[in-house]
């Protein structure tokens, strides 16, 4: 097997020696028989011993071919096929006239067969294994006797077909070993690489898939092969040259996949196909996202500031004023009502602004090692006594996770999203909220609010954390916005996934603890791991 090893294309080089040789015998010696059956009118002693080297030949070579159906002892039994193979031809030799056989020419190819299987070492051995065949045949042939100077021709064009086809046997070797390098350097980039690769035919048919390119779509090579590129991914277009397509993975999370493409050219430039490079820009183009979403909250939160500052102390003034006139009215009539009207309203404007204030300002997180299913489970106990939970199935995923985070900070935070899921689903009159937590990529952990509530469009979502965008009634667009200010402050990220009645998904990253902390499991708590 070690043998095999060094030369992997060995066995298939004696599979194919084994079937010229029955061919060749076949044909030749068959040949010869038939001719001379036909020439003499009967067998003769000659013909005799020539169905012996058939018959011979055929169960040696059944022999070996059972030895390599075995894959044992495949040198030696390349050494064997040598030494049939200059035996044939001695045998032949000496049946067919010794040193006048047309048949001579069969050493020279058994030296060539041995250069085939062994390179030079096969050559050599074959060359010094055909001149004593060939002498032993001529000599012990009927034929003419055999001479000096003849001996000597034949036994060097032995030696010079040992010689030439040495040569071209280890430049084949050589040649190959190089090209299996360089075959063996293409496919490990290409496996190595980690951006996707797809080639595809001229037809626009995915040939091939690299294990990079499958892992990020999600799809493996053997259930597209064949098929349309257009079929796998519904908006990818080859003319394009680059562009920017929707895919779902695997376990049917969104992706921006990101993809270039270029013609792949054979001999004399003939176009073979195309392929494709591409690359998951979804964590990209969250960033950038969430990069623009920041810089516009902070030139908001400047500007907000000063707003805030300038509205509190008139409405300072105006809530004292009122109340000294409240004071001088009498205690029932419509002066007085309408006095607790502006009261009520002030006061409730002047939460809005303490509201804008702290999303304007928000105080620097304080962090702390938190257990992220702890903090959730009571938030949810507590929502679960509002009145905006009345009605609705809240079902709790939680995994343990630790954090790096202000406790209170993200509590505001899982109290927000509660709050807007319950109000996205008071629309229907009820509905269903999931919460799950759990360990997300390496260095975070991650918690969701899924709701099954009528969902937003594109437009909605472009514009869900700003200041004062709401789609709800009697919202005021400042709690998702506060959300995105808060995660943000921490080092996270929050991402929606959300379409028109399909509900939405609000699911937050944040940094997880350095250190790894064994958490006791609670009451409703699943077991780390």
């Amino acid at each position: 097997m070690a043998s095999r090893a060094a030369d992997p294309g060995l066995y298939r080089k004696l599979v194919w020696l084994n079937l010229f040789r029955v061919v060749t015998v076949t044909v030749l010696l068959g040949g010869t028989l038939i001719v001379s059956w036909q020439v003499r009118g009967g067998p003769d002693a000659a013909l005799s011993e020539l169905y012996l080297v058939i018959i011979a030949t055929y169960l040696i070579t059944i022999a070996f071919s059972v030895a390599l159906r075995q894959r044992a002892r495949i040198e030696a039994v390349a050494y064997g096929q040598i030494v049939l193979d200059v035996a044939i031809a001695a045998a032949v030799a000496r049946l067919t006239n010794g040193v006048e056989s047309v048949f001579l020419f069969l050493f020279s190819l058994a030296v060539v067969n041995g250069a085939i299987l062994l390179y030079r070492r096969g050559a050599i051995i074959a060359a010094g294994l055909a001149i004593l065949g060939y002498l032993v045949g001529t000599y012990t042939s009927h034929g003419p006797p055999l001479k000096a100077p003849t001996a000597f021709i034949h036994s060097s064009a032995f030696i010079l077909t040992a010689i030439l086809a040495s040569y071209l046997a280890e430049q084949l070797r050589t040649t190959g070993e190089s090209l299996a390098d360089i075959t063996g350097l293409h496919e490990s980039v290409v496996k190595s690489m980690t951006s996707g690769l797809a080639t595809l035919d001229a037809e626009g048919r995915v040939t091939y898939l690299n294990p990079a390119g499958e892992t990020m779509a999600g799809i493996h090579l053997g259930r597209i092969r064949g098929r349309r590129a257009a079929e796998v991914f519904p908006a990818f277009r080859a003319d394009t040259g680059r562009g920017e397509i929707e895919h779902r993975g695997a376990k049917g999370e969104r992706m921006l996949l990101g993809y270039s493409t270029f013609p792949l050219l054979g001999q004399r430039g003939r176009p073979l196909g195309t392929a494709v490079i591409f690359q998951d820009l979804t964590r990209l183009r969250e960033m950038e996202e969430t990069l623009l979403r920041s810089a516009r909250l902070a030139d908001l939160g400047g500007v907000a500031a000063g707003l805030a500052h300038e509205l509190r102390n008139p409405l300072a003034s105006i809530s004292g004023c009122v109340e000294l006139l409240r004071a001088q009215v009498a205690e029932e009539g419509e002066g007085r009502r309408l006095m607790d009207i502006v009261l009520r309203e002030t006061a409730r404007l002047d939460r809005l602004v303490a509201e804008f204030l702290q999303f304007s300002r928000p105080a620097p997180p304080k962090r702390e090692p938190v257990e992220l299913a702890t903090l959730l489970l009571e938030t949810l106990d507590a929502f679960a006594h509002d009145p905006a939970a009345v009605g609705l199935e809240v079902v709790r995923e939680l995994r343990p996770a630790k954090a790096e985070c202000d406790a209170y900070q993200v509590r505001q935070v899982v109290w927000n999203l509660l709050l807007n899921a319950a109000q996205a689903l008071s629309e229907r009159g009820g509905g269903r909220i999931v919460v799950r937590s759990g360990p997300a990529r390496e260095g975070e952990v991650t918690f969701s609010v899924e709701d099954d509530g009528p969902g937003m469009g594109p437009s909605e979502l472009e514009r869900i954390f700003l200041p004062f965008f709401t789609t709800k009634e009697r919202g005021h667009g400042l709690g998702l916005a506060n959300v995105h200010r808060i995660v943000d402050a921490h080092g996270g990220r929050i991402t929606v996934d959300s379409a028109p009645g399909r509900g939405a998904s609000f699911r937050v990253y944040l940094p997880m603890r350095p250190e790894g902390v064994l958490v006791a499991d609670g009451p409703g708590l699943e077991a780390a791991g």
